[in-house]
């Protein structure tokens, strides 16, 4: 039996429950366990990857771990034991990467799914029309998602202002397109968000984003890239705390628990933080509290704002990093640096400005976790960070870069050099075209070691992390794929990328929680850590690795409470996997 990892201030309770199994037959119903799980398989996920076949909770935490017989003996009159029939129990999931207020908490609503399957502009309007006529006069129309392309459009482009107004006489409207890398609205969008022929193009002040105009200089109602989009979502009040509260608070019933998730990292989602950080602390402080535990991430927005406001957000911070309870972190800076949007090339933060706000961030303590895609964007931050901590040296940062393709050993030496961790979303390589690799492009002045390296990071020494960044969610599907690395059609890609099936368990539970210093607490199934537990219908370790994404997660336990309990208990039943905000299938 295994009494690890316990703090000071939950040592007493521990002591006296370990008192009284030893020198007494029975344990006092006042330090027995809450509740016992036995006759299971325990995946641990502590240091040597143990396995045990119970675990005992109290006041939400882990007491003990080990055998039936030895777990039996601790509970009292009032545990109550859970025979778990041989099912498999893992530490709770951690996805590290969840766009939870915004994509994936968006209300359910067919016209999402509508819109995306749209072939032209009437269609397009058709489906505005309707939502108007749902709406009351004066409420803003939102619609995200439709189509990605505008070859995908019958007309080959985008609705403009000129096809909305007719349907929207007394509504604004904003529909998006490409993800949400181009927004659509109507003349009443565009007034109530004072965007006329003299508001300033953010492009030519180095921030992501532009707004079409006619031959006349006047705004069409199209805008693209995020710094446009700040111009229009804010005044027009597209995410607000009321909205966002809700989505929370649903989202994390619908797609967060089933999925066996007890925490995730929000990296947020817009130029303002203060709508999602209240809202997450309203459902916070709901009576039910959080089912799940969330790190929520501030959002430097540096391809919307200019250098100094950025600076300016970070120096003008309250507290000091982290602030933190248990279900509750912040102490993270989310910082995209490069961004696709159709019609235009990669989007790269200028340079000297990325540096200035890398640097700015680091220097105040907090954690960095930065978006690269780009090979131009991956070689300035390595050097910036490099810069960073010449400056201002510390100790055990933790910075993170997420999405990182086509990394340069020389990216790879400074990451090993710096501490830097490697978050990466595989889930993608389902959707990859057959012929990936040979379309891949190469550059022979700047030589990769490929697009979608996982076992790369790996072997160099760097902590490496797997996330759903939402497409699709669920952990299973992580591990699936970073254990087969498969796409649709069977066919495997660069299967010599792929990590063993104890790795990609680490990298959604002990590793993700060390990632944001909390291993202490969780990741584990370890005395004195919060009893987060996943049940699984299937035994991950001994079922056929193509299967491992059709198992069920029957029972998600945060804090010790029974948080979801799966209606269906068929270890045969179909799991689901979803694209958001449109909820189609993502198998598909």
């Amino acid at each position: 039996m295994k009494f690890s990892q316990v703090t000071v201030s939950r040592l007493s309770a521990l002591v006296g429950l370990f008192f009284w199994s030893a020198c007494t037959p029975s344990v006092p119903d006042v330090l027995a366990p809450d509740r016992v799980l036995h006759n299971g398989t325990i995946v641990t996920v502590d240091e040597d990857f143990s396995i045990a076949e119970a675990v005992a909770i109290k006041d939400g935490l882990i007491v003990a771990v080990g055998s039936n017989s030895e777990i039996l003996a601790l509970a009292g009159s009032s545990t109550e034991r859970m025979d778990l029939e041989g099912k498999t129990v893992l530490p709770g999931f951690n996805d590290s990467h969840l766009h939870l207020a915004w994509p994936v908490g968006e209300a359910p609503n067919p016209a999402i799914r509508e819109l995306g399957e749209a072939g032209s502009i009437g269609e397009i309007v058709d489906i505005v029309r309707r939502e108007v006529e749902a709406a009351s006069p004066g409420e803003l129309v939102w619609i995200p998602f439709g189509p990605g392309m505008t070859l995908q459009i019958k007309e080959k482009r985008w609705p403009n202002k000129t096809d909305l107004d007719p349907v929207s006489p007394e509504n604004p409207v904003i529909v998006t397109f490409a993800a949400d890398g181009v927004y659509v609205t109507n003349s009443m969008g565009l007034s109530q968000a004072n965007i006329n022929r003299r508001t300033p193009q953010p492009y030519k002040s180095g921030l992501m984003g532009e707004f079409e105009t006619d031959e006349r200089g006047n705004p069409t109602g199209v805008l693209k890239g995020r710094s446009a989009a700040h111009l229009l979502r804010e005044p027009l009040g597209v995410w607000s705390t009321d909205i966002l509260e809700e989505n929370i608070a649903r989202s994390l019933e619908a797609d967060v628990i089933p999925y066996g998730i007890t925490s995730f990292a929000d990296p947020a989602m817009a130029s303002n933080n203060q709508p999602i950080q209240h809202a997450f602390q309203r459902v916070a402080n709901r009576k039910e509290g959080l089912p799940a535990r969330v790190n929520l991430m501030i959002r430097i927005p540096v391809r919307a704002l200019s250098t100094e406001a950025c600076i300016e957000l970070i120096q003008g911070l309250l507290f000091e990093p982290p602030f933190k309870n248990d279900f509750f972190r912040v102490g993270t800076f989310k910082l995209s640096m490069d961004k696709f949007y159709p019609g235009a090339k990669h989007y790269i933060v200028p340079e000297e400005k990325g540096r200035k706000v890398l640097i700015e961030g680091h220097k105040a303590g907090w954690q960095l976790y930065v978006h690269i895609t780009t090979p131009e964007t991956f070689d300035y931050v390595s050097a910036a960070l490099e810069e960073a901590y010449r400056l201002y040296p510390r100790e055990d940062a933790r910075h993170v870069f997420t999405h990182i393709p086509y990394p340069t050993q020389e990216n790879i030496d400074t990451m090993k050099r710096l501490g830097i961790i490697a978050d990466l979303q595989v889930n993608r390589i389902y959707h990859l075209a057959d012929d990936a690799e040979e379309t891949e492009s190469v550059d022979p002045n700047r030589p990769h070691l490929g697009s979608r390296p996982v076992a790369t990071y790996r072997d160099a020494g760097i902590p490496v992390i797997l996330s759903s960044d939402q497409a699709p969610i669920g952990p299973l599907f992580s591990i699936w794929e970073a254990v087969n690395r498969v796409r649709k059609s069977g066919k495997v890609y660069q299967p010599e990328e792929r990590l063993t099936l104890e790795e990609a368990i680490r990298a959604v539970t002990i590793t993700s929680a060390w990632t944001f210093f909390e291993d202490d607490v969780k990741g584990s199934i370890e005395a004195g850590k919060f009893a987060d537990l996943v049940v699984l219908g299937k035994d991950l370790l001994t079922v056929d690795p193509m299967e491992i994404k059709d198992i069920p997660v029957l029972m998600t336990i945060t804090g010790g409470k029974l948080v979801y309990v799966n209606p269906n208990q068929d270890p045969d039943q179909e799991v689901e996997y979803y694209r958001y905000p449109a909820r189609t299938s993502y198998l598909d």
